[in-house]
């Protein structure tokens, strides 16, 4: 998929509800939805969630899982402008810090399950997110809420 990229910044505050996490750390105009390829290749992500809890793994280790499979959409998505790094703030103000992390929970006793993926962003000095379609809010990077997975950092290129 081809993504509108976005250098205003007040666009997230105009169009809360067309915008995602992805789309406001990775500068898009469009709800950025990685998992699109992990579901063609793998198949339906919560039959695969499932699968993945019978054959006896952890919600931590199927989150990092899942967590592996988005970091190299995102790679993929974004060639020649993202790159993993190891969470330190970039050194020259071309690039921004983002931070990813997903969870993967199921109950089996009532055949719920629910993944997701959140990213964050270093930007203007200060860490920021946007949850789905909600408003762009300030952030800590310790709290990740219900997201139990490992924490990927990338630098993006401005």
């Amino acid at each position: 998929m081809s993504y509108t990229h976005n250098s205003d910044l007040e666009y997230y505050k105009k169009y809360p509800t067309d915008t995602n996490c992805g789309s406001f750390a990775l500068q898009l105009k469009e709800w950025y939805t990685p998992e699109d390829k992990f579901e063609n290749e793998i198949g339906e992500l919560y039959s695969w969630v499932e699968d993945m809890a019978e054959s006896g793994y952890s919600e931590e280790e199927v989150s990092n899982f899942y967590l592996d499979a988005i970091k190299d959409q995102v790679l993929n998505d974004f060639q020649g402008e993202i790159e993993i790094c190891d969470g330190r703030t970039p050194s020259t103000k071309n690039k921004e810090l983002i931070a990813l992390a997903t969870f993967c929970r199921w109950d089996e006793d009532i055949d719920w399950i629910d993944c997701d993926f959140h990213f964050k962003v270093f930007r203007d000095g200060r860490w920021q997110q946007k949850r789905g379609s909600g408003e762009v809010t300030d952030c800590s990077l310790e709290d990740w809420g219900d997201y139990i997975s490992d924490v990927i950092f990338f630098y993006h290129k401005i």
